[in-house]
């Protein structure tokens, strides 16, 4: 009898750790960027994004693979555990708020981070007054650095005024990536995934709808938990 308690009271326990794991792995943030970093983002395009790249693509002629390579590297199709840098750039395509607002505006920030409670970012006429690049993608009246569809067009104008074009060639393009973040491991990054949705595209639904993606998320997740144990 005290056999068959102890054994209750260990199944009870596992129950109990069980359960609190998965409470506590469906709020961990970093599980969710472990996800896109070595299914997603490695494996695919989210196919929710396509229709807003090749909008913002047709508008300033690049390609729009283009686009999803950069929004790759930059926040893993907007899955970053954070969307703000270690140097203050942010949204989806990860600008400087002086880069969208315009340099031209006073700040004691020589890298560019601008307080967003200081301005209005999204203010197009402060935008051209002072020659920022934030562009409204979607008309509804304001350039907001948060939206995937205001910041894509900026990207991809951005690209364009570079050098980032279809009929640009290659080593152009790569002077246009650098451009937009002054590394070459960055563009040796997005050149990679840029060559490899050349050849093969994936698109994946956005919501782990496969039984493919389900298993690869809590896989992810169970190893994210097992690893605070040791």
């Amino acid at each position: 009898m005290k056999r068959l308690m102890l054994r209750l009271t260990g199944l009870l326990l596992v129950l109990v750790l069980f359960l609190g794991a998965l409470g506590w792995l469906g709020q961990h943030d970093k599980v969710n960027n472990g996800l896109y970093r070595t299914y997603y983002g490695d494996n695919g395009i989210p196919s929710t994004h396509v229709d807003v790249y090749q909008d913002a693509a047709t508008t300033y002629d690049v390609d729009w693979k283009l686009l999803a390579a950069v929004h790759r590297v930059e926040t893993i199709f907007s899955h970053s555990s954070s969307m703000r840098s270690s140097v203050g750039a942010i949204g989806p395509f990860q600008f400087m708020p002086r880069t969208w607002l315009g340099w031209e505006y006073d700040t004691e920030d020589i890298r560019g981070d601008v307080p967003e409670d200081e301005v209005d970012l999204t203010d197009l006429s402060l935008i051209d007054q002072y020659g920022g690049l934030g562009r409204d993608g979607d008309g509804d009246g304001k350039a907001d650095p948060h939206s995937l569809v205001d910041s894509a067009h900026t990207a991809a104008y951005y690209l364009s005024e570079h050098g980032g074009t279809t009929s640009d060639s290659a080593t152009s393009i790569q002077n246009a990536i650098f451009e937009y973040n002054r590394s070459e491991q960055y563009v040796d990054d997005v050149m990679s995934f840029y060559e490899s949705y050349q050849t093969d595209v994936v698109l994946i639904p956005d919501d782990r709808l496969t039984v493919k993606q389900q298993a690869a998320y809590y896989a992810i997740r169970y190893i994210e938990w097992f690893k605070t144990l040791g």
